[in-house]
C-alpha cells in the first residue's frame, strides 16, 4: 500500500506558535490603531494556520476585507497567501490552489520576487498532493529558479525537500530519498534543528517504501522528539503514523496500534480528514491481522467516509479494496462484491485521469516539436507553396469528412429509432413478464389465504364443537378405570388435531405476516422452534417500514422452507437468519453448523424444496446462492432487487 503523506515544507521561518506573541498581536487589536490593524490580523491568521485553522481563517478573512477596502493589494495578497495555507493544513487543497492563484497573479504584478516564489511553492504542493506530477513539478522548478537567482539556500533546501515528496508521490522512491538527503544536508549546515526535523520525518516516509523498516523508525522517531519539543503538534501525528506503520512491519503490534491511535486522536483535533483517513487505514490492517474483522470494518468506513469527502480517491480506493478482503473473510460475498467493484471503479477512474494527462502531454509536445522543425527545414517560398498546398489538402479532406460524416450521422440516426423502437418493444414484454408473475404469485396467495381461512373458520369450528361435546359427553358418562383411559386418549387425539389444523392455517398464512410484516412473522416464526433441539438467532436491519406484499410473503415462504429443511436435515445446534433492506434490495442470509454437503453436486440433483425456493425468489428476478461444504455447515445467500 502506498503512501502519500509527508511534512511539505512551506515557506516559513519558525513554525512555533509563541503565546506571547499572540498575547500581543491581539492587544494591538483592542488598541484599536488602525494602520497597525491589517498587519496584526495578518500575523495571527500566520501564527494560527496550523494549531487552530479555523481560528486564522477569522483573522485571515477579516484582514483580506480590510486589505480590499484600503486597496493595499500586498496585504491582500499575503492574505490569500496565508488563507490558502489553513486549507492546506486540512487537506482541503483544492481550496487552497483557489486562493494561492489569486495571491500569484498580485504578487507578479507588484514583481515581489520572493513572495512569488513562496506562493509558485505552494501551488506546487497543492497539486502535489492531488496527485498532479506534471503542474507540481512546474511550479516547484519556477519557484527553484528563483531561490537559486536569489541565491536563498534555505529556500533552495526547502523546494528541494518537496521535491523528494513529488517523486515519493509518484514511487520514483529512491530518487526522493536523494533529494531529502540533499535537501538534510544544507539544512544542517545552516543549523536549522527544525527544518531538519521536518526533512527527517520524510526520510523516515520514504525508506517505508524502500523496505527498509529500520530507517524508517530511527528518522520517524528522531523527528517526533524534536517536533515535540518545539510544540509542532500539527505535523506531530504524521512521524507517530511513520513510525507505527514502521512498528507494523517490524513485528511490534502493540506499538504500532499505540502511536496509530495517537496519530489518529491528534489528527482528528486539527480537523487534517486525508491524514485520518490513512490513519483508519492502517489501523484497520493491525485489526484484521487480530481478526478483529467488526474494528477493521468500522476503521475502512470512517476512511471511506473521511476520504469522500475531501475527494481522497487513493485513500478511499485502498480502504475498498481491504473492505473487500474483511467481507470475504466473513463469507459476506455480497458486500465484498460490491467493496471490489468500488475500488475498481476508482482505479478505473484514476487510470482515465492519468492517461487522459498523458495523451494531452504528448500532443502537446509533438505538435511543437513539429512546428520547431518546419520552421528550421523550410525556407519562406517552399513554405508558402507548402502551405498552399496542405491549405488545399485539407480543404478536400474536410469535404470529404463532412461527406462520411453526414452519411454516419444518417446511419446512427436510422440506427437510433430502430433501437428505440425495440427497446419500446422489450420494455412492454417486460411489462407483460412482470403481470404475470406477480397474477402467478398473487394467485398463489390467495389460494393460500383460502384453504387457511377454510381450515380455521370450517375444520377447526367442527373440530373445535367435537372436543367440547366429547368432553361433556365423558363427564356425563362418568367412565371410571380403562374406560376413563380410553376417553382421555380418543379426547387428546381430537386435541391433537385440532392444534395441528391451527398451526398448518397459521403457518399458510401468519397473522405477523398480514399485520405486522416480514421482521415480526420471521420472529414468530423462529420464536416456534424449540430451543433445546437448535438454537436461532434473528438479525433485522432496514426493516423500518413494510415492503411489498409479494416480496414479504415470497421472502417468508423461502425462510420458513429453508429452516425447516435445517431442522430436519443439517443436524445442526446453531442457526442464523439475516435480513437486510436497502434502498436497492433485499437480502436474507441463513447459516446453520451443520453437517453441510457438497454444493458443487447440487446440480440438476435439487430437491423439490430447493427448486421451489429457486423459483419463488426468480419470479421476483432475484438470486439464490448455496454454499456448503462437508463439515462446515450451509449457507443460503438470497438477494431481490428493489
Amino acid at each position: 500500500m502506498r503512501r502519500y503523506i509527508s511534512l511539505t515544507l512551506l515557506c516559513i521561518t519558525c513554525l512555533c506558535s509563541a503565546q506571547p506573541r499572540i498575547d500581543s498581536l491581539k492587544k494591538i487589536l483592542a488598541n484599536g490603531n488602525k494602520d497597525s490593524r491589517i498587519p496584526a490580523l495578518l500575523e495571527l491568521c500566520w501564527e494560527y494556520r496550523y494549531s487552530k485553522p479555523d481560528t486564522a481563517r477569522k483573522y485571515g478573512f477579516e484582514a483580506l476585507e480590510a486589505a480590499m477596502q484600503k486597496k493595499m493589494p500586498s496585504f491582500e495578497a499575503e492574505a490569500l497567501h496565508n488563507l490558502a495555507i489553513t486549507y492546506e493544513a486540512q487537506g482541503n487543497y483544492q481550496t487552497a490552489l483557489n486562493y494561492n492563484f489569486r495571491a500569484l497573479k498580485i504578487r507578479k504584478l507588484l514583481a515581489d520576487s520572493i513572495k512569488t516564489a513562496n506562493t509558485l511553492n505552494n501551488i506546487g504542493i497543492s497539486y502535489d498532493e492531488l496527485g498532479n506530477f506534471t503542474l507540481a513539478l512546474k511550479y516547484y522548478n519556477e519557484a527553484y529558479q528563483i531561490y537559486k537567482k536569489l541565491n536563498d539556500r534555505e529556500k533552495l533546501a526547502m523546494v528541494t525537500t518537496n521535491l523528494g515528496i513529488l517523486f515519493k508521490g509518484h514511487e520514483d522512491f529512491r530518487q526522493a530519498i536523494a533529494y531529502y538527503k540533499e535537501a538534510y544536508a544544507i539544512y544542517k549546515t545552516l543549523k536549522m534543528p527544525l527544518e531538519s526535523a521536518f526533512t527527517e520525518a520524510n526520510l523516515g516516509s520514504g525508506y517505508h517504501y524502500t523496505h527498509q523498516y529500520d530507517s524508517c523508525l530511527y528518522y520517524s522517531l528522531k523527528a517526533a522528539k524534536v517536533l515535540k519539543e518545539q510544540h509542532i503538534l500539527q505535523f506531530l501525528p504524521v512521524t507517530y503514523a511513520n513510525a507505527g506503520i514502521a512498528y507494523f512491519e517490524l513485528g511490534n503490534t502493540a506499538k504500532a496500534l499505540e502511536l496509530l491511535q495517537s496519530a489518529l486522536t491528534q489528527h482528528a483535533r486539527y480537523g487534517n480528514k486525508k491524514e485520518m483517513s490513512f490513519c483508519n487505514i492502517h489501523l484497520a490492517r493491525i485489526m484484521m491481522k487480530q481478526k478483529n474483522n467488526a474494528a477493521a470494518q468500522a476503521y475502512l468506513k470512517q476512511a471511506i467516509s473521511l476520504g469522500e469527502q475531501i475527494g481522497a480517491s487513493k485513500q478511499v480506493m485502498d480502504a475498498q479494496l481491504l473492505l473487500a478482503d474483511v467481507y470475504r473473510d466473513e463469507k459476506d460475498f455480497e458486500r465484498a462484491y460490491q467493496a471490489q467493484q468500488a475500488y475498481g471503479f476508482i482505479k478505473d477512474s484514476l487510470f482515465r485521469k492519468e492517461k487522459t494527462r498523458l495523451i494531452t502531454e504528448f500532443q502537446t509536445k509533438y505538435e511543437t516539436e513539429k512546428k520547431e522543425q518546419q520552421i528550421v527545414s523550410l525556407n519562406q517560398q517552399n513554405t508558402i507553396q507548402q502551405l498552399k498546398i496542405r491549405q488545399r489538402t485539407v480543404l478536400l479532406l474536410i469535404a470529404v469528412a463532412l461527406l462520411l460524416a453526414g452519411a454516419i450521422i444518417t446511419y446512427l440516426l436510422n440506427n437510433r429509432r430502430k433501437l428505440k423502437a425495440e427497446a419500446r418493444l422489450q420494455t412492454e414484454i417486460n411489462k407483460q413478464q412482470e403481470l404475470t408473475t406477480r397474477a402467478v404469485l398473487d394467485a398463489e396467495e390467495r389460494e393460500r389465504r383460502r384453504i387457511a381461512t377454510d381450515l380455521h373458520d370450517g375444520v377447526g369450528q367442527i373440530l373445535s364443537a367435537a372436543l367440547m361435546n366429547l368432553s361433556s359427553l365423558f363427564k356425563k358418562l362418568g367412565l371410571k378405570g380403562d374406560e376413563e383411559t380410553q376417553a382421555q386418549r380418543s379426547l387428546n387425539l381430537v386435541t391433537e388435531g385440532y392444534s395441528e389444523m391451527r398451526t398448518i392455517s397459521h403457518q399458510m398464512m401468519p397473522n405477523a405476516l398480514l399485520k405486522a410484516g416480514l421482521a415480526s412473522a420471521v420472529k414468530d416464526f423462529l420464536n416456534h422452534i424449540d430451543e433445546n433441539q437448535i438454537k436461532v438467532s434473528l438479525e433485522t436491519v432496514g426493516l423500518t417500514k413494510r415492503l411489498d406484499e409479494q416480496v414479504e410473503t415470497v421472502l417468508y415462504r423461502v425462510i420458513q422452507e429453508t429452516v425447516n429443511n435445517v431442522i430436519k436435515h443439517a443436524s445442526a445446534s446453531k442457526l442464523t437468519v439475516q435480513i437486510i433492506h436497502d434502498t436497492d434490495s433485499t437480502s436474507v442470509t441463513i447459516e446453520d453448523n451443520g453437517k453441510g454437503f457438497d454444493s458443487r453436486k447440487l446440480a440438476g440433483n435439487e430437491g423439490i424444496g430447493l427448486k421451489n425456493i429457486r423459483s419463488r425468489v426468480e419470479l421476483l428476478k432475484g438470486i439464490v446462492d448455496i454454499d456448503s461444504t462437508p463439515g462446515k455447515g450451509t449457507m443460503v445467500a438470497i438477494h431481490i432487487p428493489a
